[in-house]
């Protein structure tokens, strides 16, 4: 987790605290503030003043309560869910790197692709090549994408496929391999996780021969509130020093708990 050696602002901390506490209640007294946050009335009122004039907050005329502004929770609605998810899934993805050592990427469905949207290679122990966010990953191949194909629901799975059969993208052709699909699903509910097709060495269209990053991965769908699929997290490391069955014998039940951990926070955040 971010902890920067510098000292936080005191007052910025009261105000954020103050508004926090406005959203959750949605209509409070000063009086109710102060009972909430422990907050003094002369210094929640020079609170009030300052979120009132950024347009934060509007205090009723009937009762003299205030509330947060319609344009801030209109903002809060917009934020995109993926900011959200990533905002969720930060400190698990920085506490999970910490316990085993090896990097993990987050990863969300973005039409027929799966696209890197968090990693903490950059933190990781082992130098590990660094894909930039937005890069796209294949969907088929790739064991973020395996996961999230296996795991999502069957409406949404059926009609990826059909976009992918649909699609000219080289690296796309075994979506018309009816048994080469069914084989995956199965293979990869059967285990409960993802891993990278073994002709796959990370580039979108190209082979292994082609192209290898030397590397293996395995990954876990996060479920959403709802019960869609928010995306997946995985593992990545050398493949040359441990076959994939190795890897989740040591660390699969670390990664399923961070990925429950983050859904848990998508329900509560």
């Amino acid at each position: 987790m971010w902890s920067p050696k510098v000292k936080t602002i005191d007052a910025l901390e009261r105000g954020l605290v103050t508004l926090k506490t406005l959203q959750e209640l949605q209509a409070a007294s000063l009086h109710d503030l102060h009972l909430h946050t422990g907050i003094a009335k002369a210094t929640l009122l020079r609170i009030l003043l300052t979120l009132e004039r950024q347009g934060l907050i509007w205090q009723r005329l009937a009762d003299g309560l205030f509330r947060p502004s319609y344009t801030l929770q209109a903002r809060a609605r917009r934020i995109d869910r993926v900011d959200h998810l990533i905002e969720c899934a930060a400190p698990e993805l920085d506490q999970l790197q910490s316990r085993i050592l090896w990097p993990s990427d987050l990863a969300v469905r973005r039409g027929t692709t799966m696209a890197l949207c968090e990693s903490n290679r950059t933190r990781s122990y082992f130098l590990v090549n660094r894909d930039k966010l937005g890069y796209e990953i294949n969907m088929l191949r790739s064991a973020v994408g395996r996961a999230y194909l296996a795991f999502c629901p069957d409406e949404e799975r059926e009609a990826l496929l059909a976009a992918l059969r649909a699609g000219q993208r080289p690296g796309d052709e075994r979506a018309h391999d009816g048994r080469y699909v069914r084989q995956l699903i199965n293979e990869t509910r059967r285990l409960g996780y993802g891993s990278r097709e073994r002709n796959f060495g990370g580039s979108y269209n190209q082979s292994r021969a082609q192209y290898n990053d030397g590397l293996s991965a395995l990954a876990v769908p996060i479920e959403a509130p709802d019960g869609s699929i928010a995306g997946c997290v995985n593992i990545v490391w050398f493949e040359r020093l441990f076959k994939v069955e190795d890897m989740a014998a040591r660390h699969l039940d670390d990664l399923r708990a961070a990925a429950a951990r983050i859904g848990e926070r998508l329900s509560v955040e």
